[in-house]
Parts: C-alpha cells; structure tokens; sequence
C-alpha cells in the first residue's frame, strides 16, 4: 500500500491543501507513488502532523485520536494504491471522545471507498484481514532503553499498526528471542559434552568427535545472531567501532537470548555505556529487520537524530533495504538526509503572508523532470542549505568580519608588493596575521 495523494480542506495551518506524492512526468515510474517522501520545513509547519495523517490508513492505531478529536479536523481525502488498483478515501471526522473516535476507526466499513474496479472490494478486504503490517511510526522522541519488556508479550508481528512512541523499540527483539535462547542453549548442550568426554579422561577420538559434531552443527543450523549481525547492525555498527558480538561467552542465564556488543579488538561493551547514536541505529533499524515490513507504510520523525554525518549519508538507503516495496515518509531538518532524495520526492513546506502552509515547488512550468531547478543529489552541503532549506546567509558573523578583514589584509599586502616594501616590519606582521586567519578560515594562501 502506497499514498498517492492528500487533500487537507482545514486542519491547523492547512487550508485547502494538496499534496501529489507521484512521480513526475518523465520519470519511469511516471504517475506511480512515490518509494520514499523527505518533509521539511520550519518548525510549525506541520511536518509531524503529515506523519500522523498520512498513518491513520493504518487500522487499530492510537495515534490519531489525539488529533482526530479536534474540531479542525473536516473532511481529508487521501488516495492510495493496492497492487494495480487506485483507492480513494474519504475521512469526515468530528469532535468525538478518543473512546468514540477509536472504535469508529476499528470497525470502518468498506462502503466507505471509491474503488476503481469491482474486483478492488475483495482485494481490499483480503488486505484488511491480513496480519501483515500496514504501518510502523518512529517517533522523534525514540525510548532507548535497551531493556525487553519481557514480562508482556507484544505481538508485534500480528499488529496492523506499530507505534513506537508507545511500545518500546527493543520489543521488536521477542519477535526471535525464542530463536537465539534455543540456538545458544544447543550449542552450550555440545559444548558441556565435549567438556564431558574430556572430563572423564576418554581417548582423543572421542574428543575430537565430539568437537566435529558441534562444528557440524554450526555448519548446519542458522544462527541468528550472526544473521542479525551480518545482514542487519554490522554494516552501521562498524561506523562507530563496534560489532556484534556473535560469540557465546556463557556465565549465566542472562547471556542467553539477547545482542551483546563489543568493540572491534573483541572487548563487550556494556548497553549502558553505548552512545546515544549506537542506541539509535540498533533500535530503529533492528524492528525493520524482524518484521520485515513487506508493502508497508513506514514513518521516521527526525532520523537524523544523535546521528553523526557518515552515518546520516548512508541511513535512508539503508533503511529501504531492510523492507519490500514499502512506503517511507521522513520528516527532517537535515540537509544531509535530504540529499538523499530525488527533488520531486521531497515536500518542502512554507508558510504563506496568511500563515496558511503550502509546498514550495522546485520546478517550473508541467511537473516533469527536466524542469527541476533544484536537485540536492547534486549540491555540496553549503547549497543544500541555501537552495533548500532557504537559509539566506551560512556564514556567521564572525566569520564574515573575519572574511573581511582578510581581504583588507591582501590589499594592504599587495599594496607594499608594488612598493617593494614587503621585506619591512610592517609588512611582515601584516603577513603572519594575514596567514592565521587564512589558516582558521580553511582559506588558500599562495
């Protein structure tokens, strides 16, 4: 499932606001929607509120009757595809109680759909039956803990919704828990009768059997740990000089059954003394692994967050690779994560003379791809943030009286060059400040 489009009569600073989430004329996929959205904007624009309107096409989520409880909130049309069908539908919400406005989502009826086809009603239902996720939401405010909630049990995989700024990340971890608790016990299991045989002083045969069985039953079985590692953290972990810890140092029931991270020379770091940053890749990539979101509409609030730059260039990518043709939405002040989109995929949003929210257009003229005037895949950071994120000046001010100062400095210089006084005390003082403030601009001296 996919958004195609949103139509927003009255909700906050959206009035008679509309947003096509295609691809543009010219482009392969021309009139299909959109793999991954990047909102930006300044804060109040609405970037979150997006997120959440775009998730209520999820059924059974709680997230909405916080804002669909408010009188604002009319009429929202919002089209979306099933496979090859184009579905519209059409929200009218009251002011109700979060109870009312609850229950009125969990048993929508399908008469309330546009659908293209005949055929599109069956299909729709088989999809609302499905116990494959229809969306999965990553608040700005992410719970870091790495600590299991392993008294409840989540379910997390038959949930049509997930929202983790009400479950804990880390919960998505019981979804293979039973599977590393059973592998490491079987391999403690081997290694204990190979500490068995040698124990009781049997010949080396009987050792060496034993320890080839154990090998044997590595070769064969799946480790999930190392999967996790290999397919999963490793490849973002490694950015910050850990991996995981794929080895089983057994001391007692707590090793069992859980991630362990270590640093690159094999010493285990504690999760208390993990990075904010370390946390943050672990807990909003390793959901998407377990679940493995398949035609998933899925919703990150600020990924950027406690996330250094190497990381934030490559995080976007990373996330579509661990889905199937899944849906991203992303709302950001990165100008590093918005380089990572094609410019008809991101909606930027502006605030009008009125202060009503509208998006600002990067082309001009049909919406086709060569008439983009804007293209953050092509601009160095500095350009981002001017062309993009519209801000008017990336210099500070003492940067700029430096910038200055500098350029008198040269003048002065090539003043006494043509005076050939350049061998003066004078000139020389002039020299040496003309040189460190070059050096703290990052300027090129001859």
């Amino acid at each position: 499932m996919k958004v195609r489009s949103i139509n927003i009569p009255n909700l906050f600073h959206f009035k008679n606001f509309h947003l096509d989430l295609t691809y543009p004329a010219g482009h392969e996929k021309a009139g299909k929607p959109l793999d991954k959205v990047c909102i930006i904007g300044q804060s109040g624009t609405g970037k979150t509120t997006l997120l959440k309107l775009l998730s209520i096409l999820s059924y059974n989520s709680n997230r909405y009757s916080s804002v669909a409880s408010l009188d604002l909130i009319k009429e929202i049309d919002l089209q979306f595809e099933l496979g090859e069908l184009s579905v519209t539908k059409h929200l009218e919400l009251k002011k109700d109680s979060d109870t009312e406005v609850t229950n009125m989502w969990r048993n929508q009826s399908i008469s309330g759909l546009n659908v293209e086809f005949e055929k599109g009603v069956e299909i729709w239902q088989k999809f609302k039956e499905s116990k494959n996720n229809h969306s999965i939401y990553f608040p700005a405010e992410l719970d870091y803990s790495l600590e299991v909630d392993s008294y409840t049990t989540m379910n997390l995989e038959d949930r049509l919704t997930i929202d983790f700024s009400s479950v804990k990340a880390v919960n998505a971890w019981q979804i293979i828990l039973k599977d590393i608790q059973k592998y490491q016990e079987e391999e403690i299991k081997l290694r204990q009768e190979i500490s068995k045989v040698a124990e009781n002083f049997k010949d080396v045969e009987s050792i060496q059997k034993a320890v080839k069985k154990l090998d044997n039953w590595r070769k064969k079985s799946f480790n999930p740990v190392l999967d996790i590692a290999e397919r999963c953290l490793n490849p973002l972990l490694i950015h910050f000089g850990l991996r995981v810890k794929t080895k089983l140092d057994f001391q007692g029931k707590d090793d069992i059954g859980f991630v362990k991270i270590e640093d690159l020379n094999g010493n285990e770091v504690p999760n208390g003394l993990l990075s904010t940053g370390t946390k943050q890749v672990m807990l909003s990539a390793l959901p998407l692994y377990l679940l493995k979101p398949d035609k998933c509409l899925i919703f990150y609030d600020e990924p950027e967050r406690s996330l250094y730059p190497d990381i934030q260039r490559i995080i976007i990518d990373y996330y579509l690779s661990l889905t199937t043709d899944s849906q991203f939405f992303f709302a950001t002040h990165s100008p590093i994560i918005a380089s990572s989109f094609e410019p008809w995929e991101i909606v930027e949003l502006k605030f009008d003379k009125k202060w009503n929210v509208y998006r600002d257009k990067y082309y001009e003229g049909e919406n086709h791809v060569d008439n983009y005037f804007v293209d953050p895949r092509y601009l160095d950071y500095d350009l981002i943030l001017k062309k993009v994120f519209d801000l008017k000046d990336t210099s500070t001010d003492l940067r700029m009286e430096a910038l200055v100062e500098l350029t008198m400095l040269k003048n002065q210089l090539d003043q006494l060059k043509q005076e050939g006084k350049l061998q003066t005390k004078k000139a020389k003082d002039i020299l040496l400040r003309y040189k460190s403030l070059a050096k703290k601009l990052a300027w090129k001296t001859e």
